[in-house]
């Protein structure tokens, strides 16, 4: 038996045995050789596609922003944007309808399309509109109450009969034929009004579901108790390092003075350009069970609230208040935090979410096929500049 001891495929040992063995030879390594120098070309092709697709895939999902939005696994959704212009809409919606005369009444059909109207020939003026409450409710639509300060339009003979009169007096309302002894009535024509208007949002398109309805001014808190019970002396170290901290910050714009009160490891950097002439602490006052030891042991901390007086450099004056952090270190106080809100005896409230009683005639007993409700599915309250809760719910509008 003879043994091939040789590469690639088998010789055929049939009629091309016959030919010259130079030939069989040559014929069978091209074809060899041929087949394996495609298999290569293709599986390098192969490599450089795989290493261009991936920059440009990277590329693509850098410079595509995601339009859709962020969906966590427990079904919360990110809607501050979709709040966000929800209020941007509302506010535009209620000054239109305020400042729009009768004549130009098809305008407002961008914002409240064919809802019919009642508009005054002399429209309201406007002015410092914000939005003052925003809630998503069970309904999908989104509840929005625009605050503005709004005066009453009024038609050129009424100013003409009272030149004396200005805007921002009340107007009094002439009595009927036949009244003449009637007391005038009095109506108010400019101060803070408020309106709450239904807003529905669809991928990106909003419309006011109804006209803006005057509503009260949102319901105020009473100031919550502070957790700061000691008034430290003028003559304690606490005071004058504080002073100077607040002196370097606003007056003098002395970087290093500002660091030699600060604790090291803090970032506290001076006002560019410094917009006041002097700074008066006026009076401190910190936290705590005791006063704050003048002579403190390394590591102890207490929170203090200094009340200041800013002069500009035309004299005027304006008060302030700042609410920071003292740590001790090498016995004596310095500045290791400027808190952004003051310490508190109480904790702030949280509202809790009311719903109306199911059924009808304010019956207690659900109506029928009535179903029981998430908690998730209440209605959550926007709470102003802060990013940290958004205001939404996480049912589609």
């Amino acid at each position: 038996m003879k043994i091939n001891w040789g590469f690639g495929p088998p010789k055929d040992t049939g009629d091309d045995a016959a030919a010259p063995k130079g030939e069989t030879t040559s014929s069978e390594q091209h074809t060899w050789t041929a087949g394996s120098g495609m298999a290569t070309r293709v599986i390098v092709g192969l490599l450089w596609a795989a290493l261009i697709a991936g920059p440009l895939a990277l590329a693509m999902q850098v410079l595509l922003p995601d339009q859709q939005p962020i969906v966590r696994q427990d079904g919360y959704v990110d809607r501050i944007g979709e709040a966000a212009a929800v209020s941007e809409f509302a506010e535009r919606a209620v000054v239109a309808w305020l400042e729009t005369p009768a004549e130009q009444a098809p305008e407002l059909r961008a914002y409240y399309g064919d809802l019919p109207q009642n508009r005054p020939e002399v429209p309201w003026t406007t002015n410092g509109s914000a939005v003052a409450e925003i809630v998503k409710d069970d309904s999908g639509l989104w509840s929005v109450v625009v605050g503005v300060d709004a005066t009453e339009g009024r038609v050129e003979a009424e100013a003409a009969a009272d030149p004396a009169a200005t805007t921002d007096a009340p107007a009094t309302a002439a009595p009927a034929d036949g009244e003449d002894d009637a007391e005038p009535v009095q109506r108010v024509t400019s101060g803070r009004l408020y309106f709450q208007l239904p807003v529905l949002y669809v991928e990106g398109r909003m419309t006011a579901q109804a006209l803006p309805a005057p509503v009260p001014a949102p319901a105020e808190f009473d100031r919550l108790q502070s957790a700061y019970v000691h008034d430290l002396p003028s003559d304690h170290p606490a005071f004058a390092r504080v002073s100077n901290f607040l002196t370097a910050m606003l007056v003098t714009g002395d970087q290093a003075e500002l660091e030699a009160y600060s604790n090291p490891g803090t970032s506290f950097r001076v006002l560019d350009p410094v917009p006041y002439a002097d700074v008066q602490v006026t009076n401190i006052v910190a936290t705590g069970e005791d006063a704050p030891a003048e002579e403190p042991e390394d590591g102890q901390r207490v929170e203090v609230q200094a009340n200041v007086t800013l002069s500009g450099s035309n004299g005027e004056e304006l008060g302030a208040q700042y609410s920071l952090e003292l740590l001790a270190r090498q016995g004596r106080w310095e500045v290791a935090e400027l808190r952004t809100s003051p310490a508190l005896a109480e904790p702030v409230p949280i509202p809790t979410p009311t719903r109306p009683t199911p059924g009808t005639s304010g019956s207690d007993s659900p109506s029928s096929g009535s179903s029981s409700q998430d908690p998730s599915d209440e209605p959550t309250r926007e709470a102003g500049s802060d990013p940290a809760q958004p205001g939404s719910t996480t049912e589609s509008p």
